[in-house]
């Protein structure tokens, strides 16, 4: 053995034999139990690790080797998470290519890695960049897209102006992106979103079978903000609309598909209904059957006319013929004559073959509706946007309940057909106070509003709209939902908002007509984007009614505070501290003002508006949630392909699992584009290409998956690494899965960690992986500040790189002093003393194995030594089992003391030291244990059980109180009998002085604890 402690010699030495040697590679369906420890894996920046990232690493690491020497088969992998944003801005800073960035910062990071020390199983790394594993990212999103949990749709969402991207929700931290800093707006496009409100219930639910932090479960269910309530449907009012005229389609009948249901829905609304037997339904004549409706239906301006399919030949050709109405909605009907089917339709192709006159068309109606079904079998969506171009009309795409609309009951229909303003709201007991509507800005009412209104003279106030959404785009969400306080109120917030006026809406429940308002307090993030305001029993809608002088109607009337009758208790909803003459009452009460539900308590009303909502067809039970859909589209070059085709006939069309991987291609420009649009859109080669479904032209989509997407199944793919045939051999994910013990930061305890067990459990209800949750056990750790307090940014060159500690202290230092330095669970500053005095450790340890003769023999240990020796084995192996790094790492110091006091100390002890030392100092561990003459690794030894006859105590200290309160300490044999205890407590003279002159009425004996004397 050296006489000098070197640890960079010997490090590096005990790397490269491990290695070699493989110590840390799993071994699939071995015999011995299955232990999966995960860390999570880094995003290889330019900067290479911190001294952040080892604490995590190196604490697992202690648990992985101490696992393996238990007996366990241990999994422990690395990877890393390379696409995204961080590596693109580099990239473009730097002026090279995302790949190039991106493989010499793997290489950088795994140098690092590897100089720590640490026990990963190198070759089942994974790269999420690497084709060979985003195909199978790219793959498990068609299987959400063919599960209808993918979706492509215009919803607002939050722009950065300097990334040019879109973010997810988790990405604003107060207002700005996470990343850059840059203040957060909103923008309208089109984007790709995956469905885990789907998946909200369960994902709450299932927190009760898995060990988490009660600090990660309640971030998780405050998340999801679960609230339970009624969706209410508000009849958008038109005045003029009196009655409906469906025509239905080729082979129909009035019996037949949804007719029959739509009729009823709107019979109940009190319109007039009629749905003509069109002559030759299996072989329309549109001019026959126009000719038909004129002369058998009513129709005026008052009419609204409803063509499906082939019946919208007809509703064009009636129009055409100068027979004015009120609206025209158009179903899935065919304009070019090409069917995605392939089947002849001769009568229909006549039809559109004759053509129709759109400008006579638009002069006969003021307003025209085209619905589409993105899934149809035979019309495509290039029909239904071409014909929705020639009438200037709203444009829906849907996925109809069967295609084509072929069914009995769809809603999406009476959606279109009757506009109506849905708001989730948890207290439907005030239905009846509701005076006026809002919206918000981003809300497609206000869209259409401001589209189809901004020509019309009159009452309505486009330009005052626009100019108001333009102004709360530039807001960010904490601004528009602070709580500021209203001067000319003094209470509830100081929020703005306009009236859109013309329109208003019809309650479900008294046939009152409101107006509706569009104010940015009202966001579309939670609910609907809509509520139905109800001033009296609502703070926020109170002082936004006080302020535009709108209607105040009380509903509930609140429990007598004079006689306390009926008085809520405090866990009621609402609270009585609210001023009641102000007219605003947000608590449980008494129904007034509500018609039949007058009388009732307001939580039996809850339950009866509903119920009648439900009974009408104009509401339903609903939970609502928080959690938003999970925003899946970047408009960036450095991420996944998404794997979808758009096709003008066929719409949207995955790319076939054959074709996966669609690769990114090489490109020299990068940069983000000033539309917002992706880079990959200017790459012809790349977005021109043909349709699998019909073979014409088309092209790919351009955006890119988040930097989340990879990250969400790296786990499963540990467990089999190089499968080119499946995400995962399935024999091989049940002997590895679910993971044992993750752990990582704080940070990502609600985003990462909601959307990996979204991802998760949908992978187990499609039958592809073992058990409905990923993780049995959840950990974090804190985070190491810089030692100015800060957190590390290279920004504020306060980064300390695990590097320049490794050169200079060794990496057993570096490793000791991350786990000595703390809790685990909680955030510290780096202090560059504290490594000195671990260094200084590691130094006294040398010096102890080597300047004795551990060759000699040896006479049998004292059961002082003993005990020192099975107190740290007892001690080591409860805080690794609780991950109690820092108070372990004392343990080994005192016990070193304890031994460089001792005469002599067996061989026997000095080896069980170094294996309980060897998972957290595992190089100068296995160079002492060497040392001493040993063949095999210190890491190969089993791991060492406590002697329990060791670990009695000889004495206790007991605390000696009086009434309670502790008056003195008293030290005594452990197998003291309680009488002889209680008498010594009597005699002590700080407990006497409070004894005299009283009466002990009672004495509370604590075994191994306490002696208190009750006295009076």
């Amino acid at each position: 053995m050296a006489k000098a402690y070197n640890p960079q010699k010997i490090e590096k030495k005990w790397q490269k034999v491990w290695e070699t040697k493989k110590f840390s590679a799993a071994k699939d369906f071995d015999k011995r139990k299955k232990f999966y420890a995960l860390v999570e894996f880094p995003y290889p920046s330019g900067d290479g690790l911190h001294v952040g990232h080892v604490r995590s690493y190196s604490a697992l690491d202690a648990v992985a080797r101490w696992k393996r020497m238990s007996g366990f088969n241990v999994l422990y992998p690395i990877g890393f998470d390379a696409f995204g944003l961080p590596t693109e801005n580099y990239a473009i800073k730097n002026k090279i290519h995302p790949r190039v960035a991106t493989d010499r910062n793997i290489k950088t990071f795994t140098r690092q890695l590897k100089s720590i020390g640490l026990s990963f199983d190198w070759s089942r790394m994974v790269d999420t960049t690497d084709p060979k594993y985003y195909k199978w990212t790219q793959w498990i999103f068609l299987q959400l897209y063919k599960a209808g949990l993918a979706y492509r749709g215009e919803i607002p969402i939050n722009w950065c102006p300097k990334c040019k991207t879109g973010l997810a929700n988790e990405e604003v931290i107060a207002g700005r992106h996470e990343r850059c800093g840059t203040v957060v707006t909103k923008k309208l496009l089109k984007q790709w979103v995956i469905k885990i409100t789907k998946y909200a219930d369960r994902l709450l639910a299932d927190l009760s079978v898995v060990d988490y932090p009660e600090r990660v479960k309640t971030q998780q269910i405050n998340w999801i903000g679960k609230s339970e309530g009624a969706e209410i449907d508000f009849e958008i009012w038109d005045e003029a609309v009196k009655r409906f005229v469906i025509l239905h389609c080729k082979g129909g009948s009035p019996q037949s598909y949804f007719y029959p249901w739509l009729k009823s829905r709107l019979e109940a609304l009190g319109y007039e209904v009629e749905v003509p037997d069109l002559p030759n339904p299996e072989a329309p004549n549109d001019l026959e059957q126009a000719e038909y409706v004129s002369q058998h239906c009513k129709l005026d301006e008052n009419t609204v006319l409803v063509g499906h399919s082939s019946g919208g030949h007809a509703v064009l050709r009636l129009l055409e013929q100068d027979r004015k109405v009120r609206k025209a909605v158009l179903i899935a009907t065919p304009t070019s004559g090409k069917f995605l089917d392939g089947q002849p339709r001769p009568t229909v192709l006549d039809a559109i073959t004759r053509g129709f006159d759109y400008e006579k068309i638009r002069r006969q109606c003021q307003d025209f509706t085209v619905l589409a079904d993105t899934h149809d079998y035979a019309v495509p969506l290039s029909d239904n946007q071409a014909l929705a171009r020639h009438l200037d009309a709203k444009y829906l795409e849907v996925k109809a309940a069967e295609p084509h609309f072929l069914v009995k009951k769809e809603t999406q229909v009476f959606d279109a057909v009757l506009p109506r303003l849905r708001v989730f709201t948890t207290r439907p007991d005030t239905l009846f106070g509701a005076t006026y509507m809002v919206v918000a800005p981003e809300h497609p009412v206000v869209a259409e509003y401001l589209k189809h209104k901004s020509h019309v003279q009159g009452v309505w106030n486009a330009k005052e709209v626009a100019d108001y959404v333009e102004a709360a785009r530039k807001k960010t969400d904490i601004a528009r939902s602070a709580e500021d306080k209203d001067p000319s109120t003094g209470s509830g917030q100081a929020k703005t908002g306009v009236e859109l006026k013309g329109l208003t809406v019809k309650n479900p429940l008294t046939g009152e007509f409101l107006p509706v308002w569009t104010a940015d307090y009202v966001m579309m993030g939670y609910g609907t984007g809509a509520i139905m305001a109800v001033p009296a029993h609502d703070e926020r809608d109170f002082a936004f009614a006080k302020k535009y002088r709108l209607p105040i109607k009380p509903v509930i009337k609140p429990p007598d505070v004079a006689t306390r009758d009926n008085l809520i208790p405090e866990s009621g909803t609402g609270h009585l501290a609210t001023d009641l003459e102000a007219g605003c009452w947000i608590g449980e009460g008494t129904m007034i003002n509500s018609g039949p539900c007058n009388g009732l308590p307001s939580s039996e009303g809850r339950k009866k508006i509903t119920e009648t909502l439900e009974q009408r067809g104009l509401g339903q039970k609903a939970v609502s949630y928080k959690l938003r859909d999970w925003v899946f589209s970047r408009q960036h070059y450095w991420g996944e392909p998404i794997p979808v085709i758009h096709c003008e006939d066929c719409g949207e069309v995955p790319v076939p699992e054959k074709d996966l991987p669609v690769l990114l291609p090489k490109v020299k420009n990068y940069e983000p584009t000033e539309t917002g649009e992706s880079p990959l859109s200017a790459i012809k080669s790349f977005v021109n290409v043909k349709c699998p479904k019909c073979k014409g032209p088309a092209h790919r989509e351009t955006d890119t998956m988040p930097n989340w997407a990879g990250s969400n199944w790296y786990f499963i793919r540990y467990t089999d690494s190089k499968n080119a045939r499946a995400f995962a051999d399935r024999k091989k994910m049940d002997y590895w899965l679910p993971v044992d013990l993750y752990n990582g930061g704080m940070e990502h305890t609600t985003l990462h960690l909601l959307y990996s067990r979204f991802v998760y459990k949908f992978l187990f209800d499609q039958g592809l992986v073992p058990e409905p949750e990923p993780y049995k056990k959840r950990t974090s750790h804190g985070i190491i500040l810089a030692a100015d307090g800060r957190k590390m940014s290279k920004s504020f060159g306060n980064v300390v790189n695990p590097d320049s500690i490794v050169k200079e202290y060794g990496a057993d230092t570096l490793r000791l002093y991350e786990m000595f330095i703390a809790p685990f669970d909680q955030m510290v500053p780096w202090a560059e003393r504290g490594v000195i005095g671990v260094q200084r450790f590691l130094e006294r340890l040398w010096k102890f194995y080597g300047t004795n003769d551990w060759t000699k023999k040896r006479p049998p240990e004292n059961s002082k030594v003993q005990k020192f020796l099975h107190k740290l084995i007892a001690k080591i192996t409860s805080d690794l089992t609780e991950m109690k790094f820092n108070t372990a790492v004392a343990a080994f110091m005192e016990t070193l003391n304890a031994l460089e006091g001792e005469e002599m100390v067996s061989r026997k002890t000095a080896e069980t030291y170094l294996v309980l030392l060897a998972p957290f100092a595992p190089h100068i561990a296995e160079e002492l244990w060497r040392g001493l003459g040993n063949k095999s690794s210190v890491h190969q030894q089993s791991w060492p059980a406590a002697d329990e006859k060791y670990l009695t105590q000889d004495t206790l200290t007991l605390a000696v109180a009086v009434n309670g309160k502790v008056r003195d300490t008293l030290e005594v044999p452990s197998n003291m009998p309680q009488n002889e205890v209680e008498n010594l407590a009597l005699d002590r003279p700080k407990v006497a002085v409070h004894l005299k002159g009283k009466t002990i009425v009672r004495t509370v004996f604590v075994p191994g604890k306490m002696v208190n004397f009750v006295v009076k």
